[in-house]
């Protein structure tokens, strides 16, 4: 490791207790470093650079074609198919970011075509895919599924033989060890290198690595590796918020993730049957109180919490054993579960208190929230569909 050296040396003339009256302060100036410091520099980076010769013949650079900028749900012009007053329920980006159309990285999952990559890259919902193989061939690419929830998609190419990376074990990963993160959105033949420490492990609740590597659109798809250059995780946008673009606008911040091998086998197992990923949904309106829970204001039918027996009025006191103050609660505990997972919510109507478990719905399987004249009130012998639950689940 590089050594600083430091020696101090006057360098004004002039009395510093002339000037201000307090004491001189020496200046600080770096010495020169001796050949064994620029030898462990050079060695240094030397090993940064073998990562990324490593990584290249797992690596891929995708070209898309065509698409759309995505658009805020609420940006929808009335009375057209998307005028948001149709449902309240619509599926946001999640940021405002243009995406500009550009090269972008996946790596080799299976020898016989599967390229992983980010979601991020097919937010425009492109036309056409390519793939540039390491050896320089360019192939059509189709989009299997992908998730939309941990940023994760799966791409399938007509090949064979393809160079599969080895991946660190994710329980072996300790903060502060050197990673190097690696992409081909900048065009050339090498993978340019963005390198920076683990900063936390089983972020966005345990769906990720943190690193203070710099990352940005340009690699986003691409590997986060070790030095021995096994891959830690696919570099992707996250923020804690639901939306395919959340975290963008943090891009070459410092603060970046990558989705480790462990999440990206249970993710792609769903994603080779051609299943995507969508947010999951409650399907509720919540009024604010000033303390003691979110009040639910209406309930869309048909939905999950229609199904749950939840009524209006009842108040939510937690969502998978998080505490509930606001809405902004229930979002932070649900935006990393897709529609499919089963959250647990514990509620109170009237003096007394119920926990249900809910199989979140997608935005496109709710029904509308009846009007304030048609609301249902709960009848005295009507008790919710509430289920014994072990504290472990």
């Amino acid at each position: 490791m590089f050594r600083a050296v430091f020696v101090l040396i006057p360098v004004c003339s002039t009395p510093a207790t002339a000037l201000t009256g307090a004491p001189e302060a020496p200046a600080v100036v770096p010495a020169e470093a001796s050949d064994e410091d620029y030898g462990i520099l050079r060695a240094t980076q030397d090993v940064f650079r073998d990562v990324a010769d490593g990584m290249r013949p797992h690596l891929v650079r995708i070209h898309t074609v065509g698409g759309t900028q995505p658009r805020s749900p609420m940006a929808a012009a009335p009375g057209d198919d998307d005028d948001p007053a149709r449902s309240p329920f619509r599926d946001s980006p999640g940021s405002d970011f243009l995406i500009a159309e550009g090269a972008t990285t996946g790596i080799v999952y299976s020898a016989d075509g599967y390229i992983v990559t980010s979601s991020f890259n097919f937010v425009r919902e492109p036309a056409l895919i390519s793939v540039l193989l390491p050896d320089g061939r360019r192939l059509a690419a189709d989009l299997i599924a992908r998730d939309q929830v941990r940023k994760i998609a799966l791409l399938k190419v007509d090949a064979k033989d393809l160079s599969v990376p080895q991946w660190a074990n994710l329980d072996e990963l300790r903060v502060g060890q050197w990673a190097v993160a690696l992409g081909l959105g900048f065009g050339g033949r090498d993978p340019f290198v963005s390198v920076g420490i683990v900063s936390a492990l089983k972020r966005m609740q345990g769906n990720a690595v943190q690193t203070d590597a710099k990352l940005s659109p340009a690699n986003y798809g691409g590997p986060l590796c070790d030095i021995t250059g096994r891959v830690i995780g696919i570099c992707v946008p996250m923020a804690q918020r639901p939306g395919e673009l959340a975290g963008i606008e943090m891009y070459d911040s410092g603060v970046g993730f990558a989705v480790p091998k462990r999440r990206v086998d249970e993710i792609v197992a769903t994603l080779r049957t051609g299943t995507s990923f969508y947010r999951g949904w409650l399907g509720i309106s919540t009024r604010a109180r000033m303390q003691g829970g979110v009040e639910v204001a209406n309930v869309a039918v048909p939905s999950p919490m229609h199904a749950a027996g939840v009524f209006p009025g009842d108040v939510i006191l937690a969502a998978e054993g998080r505490t509930i103050h606001q809405f902004r609660d229930i979002e932070q505990a649900l935006y990393m579960l897709p529609a499919g997972e089963q959250v647990r919510l514990s509620l109170k109507r009237g003096e007394g208190e119920y926990t249900v478990l809910v199989t979140l719905a997608r935005a496109a399987d709710l029904g509308p929230l009846p009007e304030p004249e048609q609301l249902p009130e709960p009848q005295q012998s009507e008790e919710p569909n509430h289920q014994d639950v072990p504290d472990e689940e």
